[in-house]
């Protein structure tokens, strides 16, 4: 590396650490540094390498920015002088931390890097003459400056041992992006990945097979997505009723494609520019996954290894009539009803406050998650640490909001989660504009919103009035963006996973309230073919749910479980927010109302047919109350038994 002065910058959210924002959104609650990041910063100062901050701190004094950086052990890594707050939305800040820089010791304007997860960001840090790395892991590349970077399809030959080459993988300067099931007769899995061409040599001579996909360095400045083509799918080879060439005919939208695969297509969207515009015709639920950095796919938690408390199977798990009393009382018809008007904009949500549109580009969004805050705040009354998780997609910031009531006793280990996503869309209504048109989205997904909200205010009825002496740590978390990929639960499950969170079970709702013909059938996906592991402790939720149905809502048949009990792929895995848990390796499981067809044949689903459309404005609130009930029920077993 030549001898000029070198200054690197990063930010801090999503890049240095997970960061947690109280409720008023005045404090930095905490930062919670990933465990690769220290050993990064070592090796750049081992470099000479002046390091510095360019971050966005919101509504948060930077008082308490530089407290929560203290506390973390950070702020001595960073020279003060090279610290500067502020958005990233256009070359300003980085012009202001060039000359914060200063000149180098021979006079000369140092070597300028940014370090930064978001596409966007990094786009303007390049114009700023600033070189960029999309990961801290890949700083010390970029600043070697031998290779360029690329987006790697790595496939793991059929026979390799899981663990064995999650390590050859992690030996190696990579970054994986996504992995999945490949389903070919020489290999079996395969890995998204960035890293320099020169690292891609040496998978292949570890024996991978590796594509080489897109241009030399197109990851510094584009965003990796994976879209379903279900129409495509639909169809049948030969057919001609895919959405390619209507959707990337030009030539200049024709090179964002990368790679097409039996999941979908693989297109780089360049920062700045946004996935809204993809949204194919006929598209099903969780017809797009968002490909972000996530060093935890390779740990062994990710084959399911390492949890201190695996989730258990119940063999006849039941509730007490004081138990089951409380839920009913407390997660009503009515509490759905009125929940579901407030955030699909039937009824204000605060005052004379309407929300017409929970979408990420519509300014509703953020007055949909200070009500989330506001609502839970003043339910919990202090019980729970009501915090925002905030994270950042197409160059915006955006929050996910978490609720977590602590465990008690001493053997309460592990966590349990209750979710769903709290964004919409009306992507469907040819015409639509994001930023202005209403996308109520009452089924997808305010009914699940309402169920968490029902859920939250049964467990802590039930806290009160039976006292257990144990119970583990229960989260409400509301993810953002989930109709862009589940951007806010990657986020959120890959935080946890490089925090060594020990998640015991997730128990996601999403659309649980449509429901016309009778009977009212409703499903619980559990899938997951990457693990057996994972998939078996998911099917224990499942197991367990499908328990509380019969006990605690007897107007439901019982539970379509997938995978059913002849195997096969789920239909939902990868769909919705539970798989964010799964690729982590946590047990986690979906409930929803009958959108997919199975398990088995001869059985005929019921989907919404107002699904991403504007008229998404009603539901049926007694359909959804029950399946809100299931959900407290078994989230309040898995935490107190």
């Amino acid at each position: 590396m030549p001898d000029i002065e070198t200054v690197a910058f990063l930010d801090i959210g999503g890049t240095v650490g997970s960061v947690r924002v109280s409720s008023n959104g005045r404090e930095n609650v905490d930062l919670l540094v990933y465990p690769y990041v220290p050993g990064v910063l070592a090796d750049l100062r081992a470099r000479d390498v002046r390091l510095g901050i360019l971050s966005d701190r919101g509504t948060v004094p930077e008082a308490a920015v530089s407290a929560a950086l203290d506390r973390a052990g950070l702020l001595p890594s960073f020279e003060p002088e090279l610290i500067l707050y502020g958005k990233k939305d256009s070359t300003l800040l980085f012009e202001q931390a060039a000359v914060a820089a200063g000149a180098g010791t021979a006079g000369e304007r140092p070597r300028l890097l940014f370090v930064g997860e978001d596409a966007a960001e990094r786009a303007f840090a390049l114009r700023a003459d600033f070189l960029v790395a999309p990961h801290p892991s890949l700083a010390l590349t970029v600043l070697d400056g031998g290779a360029p970077l690329r987006y790697l399809r790595i496939r793991v030959p059929a026979g390799a041992k899981d663990g064995d080459w999650r390590a050859a993988l992690r030996s190696q300067p990579v970054v994986p992006l996504h992995i999945a099931a490949a389903g070919g007769d020489a290999y079996e899995v395969e890995v998204y990945a960035v890293a320099d061409v020169s690292t891609a040599l040496r998978l292949d001579d570890l024996g991978f097979f590796v594509d080489r996909l897109g241009r030399d360095d197109e990851p510094l400045t584009t965003d990796l997505y994976l879209l379903r083509d279900d129409r495509r799918s639909a169809a049948g080879f030969g057919s001609g009723a895919g959405n390619s060439a209507d959707r990337f005919g030009g030539a200049s939208a024709a090179r964002r494609v990368l790679s097409s695969t039996r999941e979908g297509l693989v297109i780089a969207i360049p920062g700045g520019g946004s996935v809204e515009r993809y949204h194919f015709r006929d598209a099903r639920h969780g017809h797009n996954s968002k490909l972000v950095p996530a060093p935890s796919l390779l740990d062994a938690r990710a084959r399911g290894e390492g949890l201190s408390s695996a989730f258990p199977a119940f063999a006849a798990p039941s509730l007490t009539t004081a138990e089951r009393e409380l839920i009913e009382r407390h997660v009503t018809t009515a509490r759905i009803e009125r929940e579901v008007a407030r955030h699909s904009g039937v009824e204000p949500v605060a005052g004379d406050t309407m929300i017409r549109s929970r979408h990420i580009h519509h300014p509703d969004n953020v007055v949909a998650v200070r009500a989330l805050v506001d609502d839970i705040t003043a339910e919990a009354a202090g019980r729970l640490a009501v915090r925002t998780h905030p994270f950042i997609h197409e160059g915006r910031a955006y929050e996910n909001v978490e609720a977590v009531l602590a465990g008690t006793g001493a053997d309460a280990d592990g966590v349990v989660l209750v979710t769903a996503h709290l964004d919409s869309t009306a992507a469907r209504q040819p015409g639509y504009r994001a930023s202005v048109d209403p996308a109520p989205g009452a089924d997808d997904d305010a009914s699940g919103v309402a169920g968490v909200l029902a859920g939250l205010t049964a467990i802590l009825g039930l806290v009160d009035e039976t006292e257990p002496p144990r119970r583990r740590e229960v989260r409400f978390v509301l993810f953002n963006a989930e109709e862009h990929g589940r951007v806010g639960s990657i986020a959120y499950a890959r935080d946890q996973a490089l925090l060594d969170t020990d998640i015991v079970a997730v128990l996601q709702m999403d659309m649980i309230g449509h429901d016309v013909a009778p009977p009212a059938t409703f499903e619980l996906h559990a899938g997951f073919t990457l693990s057996d592991d994972v998939q078996t402790r998911s099917l224990r939720i499942a197991d367990l749910m499908a328990a509380m149905a019969a006990q605690i809502a007897p107007s439901l048949p019982p539970a379509q479980i997938y995978p059913g009990p002849g195997g096969g792929a789920d239909p939902a895995q990868e769909r919705s927010d539970h798989y964010s848990f799964h690729v982590q390796g946590y047990a986690a499981c979906l409930a929803s109302e009958d959108f997919f067809a199975g398990p088995g044949p001869g059985t005929i689903p019921e989907p919404n047919p107002n699904y991403h459309l504007p008229a998404d404005r009603t539901v049926n609130p007694g359909y959804a109350r029950d399946i809100a009930r299931v959900v407290a029920a078994a989230a309040w077993t898995a935490m107190t038994r």
